[in-house]
């Protein structure tokens, strides 16, 4: 059912017809007494669909037929422009009933969006495409993209999207997630605030058990930085599972997971040191670089070496030391300031500079236009070709931000699509990946994170056994459990994939909410109650999340470790037998995110609600210490990291078939 809007020029052109004629009317008629207050009046009450008794009597007694028929054509158009008026309040009521009739009663699983803006419109055509359902509130009524995406098979109502009860009429509650994506942070902030406070039940169909995924757009560094650490710190409801997006982290965290820097090393050769550029520094760059301090640790514990090559190096290099001092206990930036665009041998006048940037095993570039990014690529590489005599040798990693679309223009351009990219990559061995298109989309939002939010909640879930379960089971069932059992179960975990080959999240669930009952005497009714691995994980924070998604694409790092050293196949005996090798690289790893999230070390107090606030509001920890003084306890977590690969693997492989 559709609605056509009338134009909006429509009604000034009306009311300046019926001014212009009421006034010549009665300019004709009246002639040498003509009053303008009075005309002006007399117009008014034609709005009003009443007349002045001075005009009703001359309208009676009319001497001048001309002046009359201006007269009543300037009523006339009055009448249509009331007529509209009207009609256009009730098309937008009736408009906005059947709309909000539809959504509540046909539509389930949605994906609703704030706003169509460019970020808005984008996303939402996107998932239109991929056939998701799409519900989008947009305050302007003439925004250009409205009528394109109704056409798409979108929904799009105009509501105010400050208000509690649009939230009931876009069902909300039945949404399968909802994307914030004003081009204003605090808009979206203000939204995402209504709806934390919003007193919603969620529809709690067998099919339909999940929360409802919140994605907040954020640009501001800082506001995404505030959102993160403190817009859910006591998570206890399940009503919404927070995300808050960013272009530049997201594209940096793309690039890392497909390109990450182990791919590019020597295998099996310790004595050549591994090096990689960062070409070009913008905040996608500098969001590259905090992903390198979180995940690029291995076994041998020497921090990575990354150049960074700018005309403007020295500067990017102190602001980034600046706000991250500890960087150096985990990488090592070394600034390149270039001399001229072409990388014509004079980086800083430094011959070390020159010979070094020639050994680098991956390059990664950034910048502001597609040009300007290969360009710097193509300039880049003729710079290795004079020192390496090699086309293709070294891997180039180009982000596009797409600001002028000119990479899509040549390689859309010729008679074989594709066929310009097809040559960069395989001739020149050029990656591209458009920070846009290929990571800020509606199905990469929705979809793509799912795969690791599952190793995730898994991580945790094993974490929770270990160290909550014991007393979740107290304070809701008022049960004692030993710990004996409590390391049975963690113990059933570990050895899950010894006897299990294939299974899915839920499969492996539903074996251990079994075990777990016949261990403890709870029935898995009870257990499904607060102890399955959506409960576990709904309850955890943003910052608590976050750690362990960082944890489960710091997996493929680890299993390059395993298979460098020789740990192969990476099962429980063999894991055990070359711990002694491994026992640092968790502890590198979680400290340097919790640096990176801006955590610094400090004793916790003994009082329990103290400590929560010391840890998660001030974001103090007491294991921010070297490995060495850990206590035995504390080392056996990372220990047990290592003993979940073989079921985290065994479950990735399950979920991509």
């Amino acid at each position: 059912m559709k609605f056509k809007k009338i134009s909006p020029i429509v009604y000034p052109i009306l009311i300046f017809l019926v001014f212009l004629l009421s006034f010549i009317g009665y300019s004709i008629y009246y002639s040498k007494g003509f009053h303008f207050w009075g005309v002006l009046y007399s117009v008014i009450n034609f709005f009003l669909l009443n007349e002045s008794s001075e005009a009703q009597q001359w309208a009676d007694n009319p001497e001048n037929p001309l002046a009359l028929g201006l007269i009543l054509a300037a009523k006339f158009i009055a009448a249509i422009l009331v007529g509209l008026s009207l009609f256009s309040i009730f098309v937008d009521h009736a408009r906005e009933f059947y709309l909000v009739y539809r959504i509540r009663f046909f539509q389930k699983r949605h994906i609703v969006i704030f706003s169509l803006d460019s970020l808005g419109y984008r996303i939402s055509k996107e998932l239109l495409e991929n056939g998701y359902l799409v519900v989008v509130v947009e305050t302007n009524r003439e925004s250009p993209f409205v009528e394109e995406i109704i056409n798409a098979g979108g929904i799009v109502i105009n509501l105010n999207p400050f208000e509690s009860k649009t939230l009931d009429k876009i069902g909300l509650a039945k949404s399968r997630a909802c994307i914030l994506a004003n081009d204003k942070d605090e808009i979206n902030i203000e939204i995402a605030a209504n709806i934390s406070s919003h007193k919603f039940v969620l529809n709690k169909d067998e099919d339909f058990q999940e929360p409802m995924k919140l994605f907040i757009h954020i640009k501001d560094q800082h506001n995404k930085r505030v959102l993160k650490d403190y817009s859910d710190i006591d998570n206890m409801a399940d009503n919404y599972d927070l995300h808050v997006i960013n272009l530049e982290q997201m594209a940096a965290q793309k690039i890392y997971d497909e390109y990450p820097p182990h791919l590019y090393y020597n295998e099996g050769d310790q004595n050549l040191e591994n090096t990689i550029a960062v070409v070009g520094l913008d905040k996608t760059a500098q969001a590259f670089l905090l992903e390198n301090v979180i995940l690029s640790h291995y076994h041998d514990h020497k921090p990575l070496k990354i150049f960074l090559v700018d005309k403007f190096a020295n500067t990017f290099f102190e602001e980034f030391k600046y706000l991250h001092p500890f960087y150096e206990e985990f990488v090592e930036l070394i600034p390149i300031e270039l001399l001229n665009a072409n990388f014509h041998a004079n980086f800083c006048n430094s011959e070390k500079h020159i010979q070094e940037l020639s050994n680098i095993k991956v390059a990664y570039f950034f910048g502001a236009s597609d040009s300007e990014v290969i360009n710097r690529a193509n300039a880049l590489r003729q710079f290795l070709y004079n020192h390496t005599l090699s086309i293709s040798q070294i891997p180039l990693i180009v982000s596009l931000p797409q600001e002028s679309e000119i990479f899509d223009f040549m390689n859309n351009s010729t008679l074989q699509k594709d066929q310009i990219k097809n040559l960069l990559l395989e001739g020149l061995s050029l990656n591209f990946v458009k920070r846009k298109s290929d990571t800020f989309t509606g199905k990469g939002i929705i979809e793509e994170g799912e795969l690791i939010d599952i190793i995730s909640r898994v991580i945790n879930y094993y974490y929770a056994v270990c160290y909550e379960l014991q007393s979740l089971i107290n304070n809701n069932l008022n049960l004692d459990v030993s710990t004996e059992i409590i390391d049975e179960l963690s113990g059933y975990i570990i050895s899950y994939p010894e006897t299990h080959f294939n299974f899915t999240e839920l499969e492996f669930e539903s074996d251990f909410l079994n075990f777990a009952s016949e261990k403890t005497g709870v029935s898995v009714f009870d257990l499904r109650q607060f102890a399955t691995i959506r409960k576990c994980w709904n309850v955890l924070n943003n910052r608590k999340k976050e750690s362990n998604r960082y944890a489960a694409r710091h997996i493929q790092v680890k299993m390059y470790v395993l298979n460098e050293i020789g740990c192969i196949p990476p099962n429980r005996e063999n894991i055990v037998k070359f711990y002694p090798k491994l026992a640092k690289l968790e502890h590198y790893r979680w400290s340097s995110e919790k640096l990176v999230f801006s955590y610094q070390f400090g004793p916790f107090p003994k009082n329990k609600k103290e400590k929560n606030i010391v840890k998660e509001v001030m974001k103090i920890h007491d294991q921010l210490i070297p490995y060495e003084s850990l206590t035995q306890a504390e080392k056996d977590k990372d220990l047990n990291l290592f003993l979940l690969l073989p079921l985290v693997q065994i479950l990735k492989k399950s979920t991509n078939k």
